[in-house]
């Protein structure tokens, strides 16, 4: 029987999630779910991309607020880098600001309330970084995209992300390395059914819920950060093994399913799953995984003028950011092109067909050095040391 195995909410984008037994439905996603975000003071999100260590720090929340804690490993370090009292903040709903201001997830532009001072202050201190945090409040006034009677909070574009776990467990048999479900960041965890079988399901009803699939969820570099030790798994996986069977014509890797819940109500584990309608399954490309070099070779890495010595192991964007040199990105997948440079002698591996251009660039995040001198150019003001 196909049944509910999981359920977890992130109330802070980016920050650890907590696990459920049972949660009310909204229509802009589980109760609680992603309700504030961390963001620079002009509104515009920041997320684990560019933080890693936002995933350290611990949610609680309740009918009255929010509390965020560092992890117990830090606080028995209290005087290490930047860590300093105190090791845990608590804010109350009513203490946010009663106005709202501008602000930004992607390229969706809407309001939301600012945390008191002293919330701001200490995500601050932890991240270095001047920044706020952000409640959607009690009426979210932004909307999921073709969808304008359905609100949103901070999720990246759909209230409810299912993951299935046998499909998951195909995935972890063909990954070298360890993986967890919380990599995925998915509300719903189901279970009882073929690896897969979720990719042609249109509606579907869990208790009292119907919910519509409306398509499946690409996935970025945030799966690829170790929960432990916050670095970046080897050899961009499990990206590289999803790109192998999960990638499409466009270049999206795709794994699980986005949704939206067609009315409220209350879902639970165990809770059993019907599927309503179908639909036809998107289709996939289906390719051999780039053959990595000789853990062994190194490579000299030329970058406007500047010489490093690499490997023919990692991506050229992690490789220059191992050596402080750092150059635009964002997805960290091949889809953006901010990474680009351009490639003025020697060979590379690519980790995605689209890496490589008809005009000599290639995107830093999808290529790995192959030969043992590498050349490469970036465009002005690119590159920060």
């Amino acid at each position: 029987m196909i049944h509910v195995k999981q359920l977890a909410i992130y109330p802070v984008k980016s920050m650890q999630g907590i696990s459920l037994k049972s949660s009310q439905v909204l229509a802009s996603g589980l109760k609680y779910d992603r309700v504030f975000m961390v963001c620079e003071p002009n509104g515009r999100f920041i997320t684990a991309r560019e933080f890693p260590q936002l995933l350290q720090l611990i949610t609680e929340i309740d009918e009255n607020g929010l509390k965020i804690r560092l992890p117990t490993s830090l606080n028995r370090q209290p005087q290490s880098n930047h860590i300093t009292t105190p090791t845990h903040i608590y804010t109350k709903f009513s203490e946010f600001s009663s106005t709202v201001e501008p602000s930004q997830v992607w390229n969706s532009h809407f309001t939301a309330h600012i945390a008191p001072i002293v919330v701001n202050q200490f995500l601050s201190e932890f991240l270095q970084f001047d920044v706020q945090l952000r409640w959607i409040g009690n009426h979210s006034d932004r909307r999921v995209k073709r969808y304008p009677i359905t609100p949103l909070g901070f999720a990246d574009g759909y209230p409810y992300s299912l993951l299935n776990q046998a499909s998951f467990d195909f995935l972890q048999r063909r990954c070298p390395e360890k993986l967890k479900l919380e990599q995925f960041r998915s509300n719903i965890i189901i279970a009882g059914s073929l690896p897969f079988a979720e990719d042609d399901w249109k509606t579907i009803k869990i208790g009292d819920v119907i919910f519509d699939i409306v398509k499946p969820c690409r996935r970025c570099m945030v799966t690829q950060i170790n929960l432990s030790t916050l670095k970046l798994l080897a050899n961009s996986e499990p990206l590289r093994t999803l790109k192998t069977f999960r990638q499409d014509e466009i270049g999206e890797i795709d794994f699980g399913m986005q949704m939206i819940a067609r009315n409220n109500g209350n879902i639970a584990i165990n809770d059993h799953i019907e599927i309503l309608a179908r639909q036809p399954a998107k289709k996939y490309i289906k390719i051999d995984p780039p053959k990595l070099n000789d853990v062994n070779q190194t490579c000299q890495i030329t970058i406007n003028n500047q010489m490093i010595i690499g490997n023919c192991q990692l991506p050229l964007l992690e490789q220059l950011e191992q050596h402080n040199i750092f150059i635009p990105y964002s997805c960290r997948v091949g889809l953006c092109g901010k990474c680009r440079v351009l490639l003025k002698e020697g060979e590379v591996t690519t980790l995605t067909p689209s890496a490589i251009k008809n005009n000599g660039e290639i995107l830093a995040c999808s290529c790995i050095p192959k030969s043992q001198h590498l050349k490469i150019k970036t465009y002005s003001n690119d590159v920060e040391e």
